[in-house]
């Protein structure tokens, strides 16, 4: 088995659990079967554009990500972060706010520099 297909196979495993989906669920958003995606998740069989952009899109992740093994920048994390948020109320948010405030308030006591 090619160890490229391998980690491509495994980064959009991982992609699918980090989205509750089973292959039969991801299968029918992209619009493949299910034996193709697992073929595709145990480093099987390669996939064409068309499949990449199905997947890529139905996971909503980059393409990028799931061809590299793309460390997580401060940008990706944020985009996250407001995703996550987004669908919380009004009140939620605030809570969210207090929270990263004590969060970042505790650190500035103890010393801590702005990136770690």
């Amino acid at each position: 088995m090619d160890e490229e297909l391998q980690k491509i196979g495994s980064r959009v495993k991982a992609a699918r659990l980090a989205k509750h989906m089973t292959q039969q669920q991801l299968a029918e958003a992209a619009d493949i079967s299910v034996s193709f995606l697992s073929n595709i998740e145990n480093g099987r069989q390669s996939m064409n554009l068309r499949a990449l952009i199905a997947i890529s899109a139905a996971l909503d992740v980059s393409a990028d990500s799931l061809l590299n093994d793309i460390p997580r920048n401060a940008t990706i994390i944020s985009e996250e972060i407001n995703k996550e948020i987004a669908s919380f109320t009004l009140k939620e948010q605030e809570a969210v706010l207090q929270i990263v405030q004590v969060i970042k308030q505790t650190k500035k006591e103890r010393g801590g520099t702005q990136d770690q």
